[in-house]
């Protein structure tokens, strides 16, 4: 009889063990970050809606902020209000738990982790900067030789200068072929800084290449829409 109860209890011990262990529906923002005062308010805005989804207070150095979130978004993670206030972290967040860290409340000192989309679009970013750098430091000696006058100099530096945003573009195609299944892929082309340098043919291109889900999600349709601006000019 003892055992004959035993077994029936083991699936359901089993099913209790299966429904602790899976993780709380949502996300979770989890933040420790040295000199912000205890009662700071800290504010995670939609930053494309420009539209607050979510506040916490800073006690002890920590902070939390949870909540549910229909599809992933870029959130600016805020301290303070109004002139006050300072950006900590963009973060492209989904329902998930991530952790801001920071030795200072600066936006270069704060760390974000636990978010698969969020690595892998600031991967992107880590190599864009690089080659926008190097496109703004040739940008410069062009000037300076076009001033000297240097105009077969200033030619070659003016070629490079075109190239340099070419592999920009290029390169956030590749990033968005790679991750055409994620958030990342899908936010990438309107988180850029490419500007006027992505035409409407761009952007259709990096719309076709996503997954249907992400084709139809608020990011897809930012795609879009900038595709049809570009048209339109």
């Amino acid at each position: 009889m003892k055992l004959t109860a035993l077994l029936l209890a083991l699936p359901v011990l089993g099913l209790a063990e299966c429904a602790h262990a899976q993780p709380a529906a949502g996300y979770e923002v989890a933040g420790q970050i040295n000199g912000l005062p205890d009662g700071t308010h800290i504010y995670l805005i939609n930053g494309s809606q420009r539209q607050r989804i979510d506040s916490a207070r800073v006690q002890h150095g920590q902070f939390v902020l949870h909540g549910e979130l229909a599809e992933p978004v870029h959130a600016y993670l805020y301290a303070g209000r109004g002139r006050g206030s300072s950006k900590l972290a963009d973060i492209l967040l989904d329902n998930r738990r991530v952790q801001a860290r920071g030795s200072q409340p600066t936006y270069d000192s704060v760390v974000v982790s636990g978010s698969d989309i969020d690595r892998q679009w600031k991967e992107w970013f880590r190599e864009d900067t690089q080659l926008a750098e190097q496109r703004a430091g040739a940008g410069k000696r062009y000037l300076a030789r076009l001033a000297q006058p240097d105009t077969t100099g200033a030619g070659l530096l003016k070629q490079q200068v075109t190239l340099l945003q070419q592999a920009r573009i290029s390169l956030l195609k590749g990033y968005v072929r790679r991750y055409h299944d994620t958030a990342a892929g899908a936010a990438l082309p309107t988180m850029c800084t490419l500007g006027t340098s992505l035409t409407a043919a761009d952007y259709r291109e990096m719309y076709a290449s996503l997954a249907p889900r992400w084709q139809q999600s608020a990011f897809g349709r930012e795609i879009l829409t900038q595709a049809g601006k570009r048209a339109g000019r």
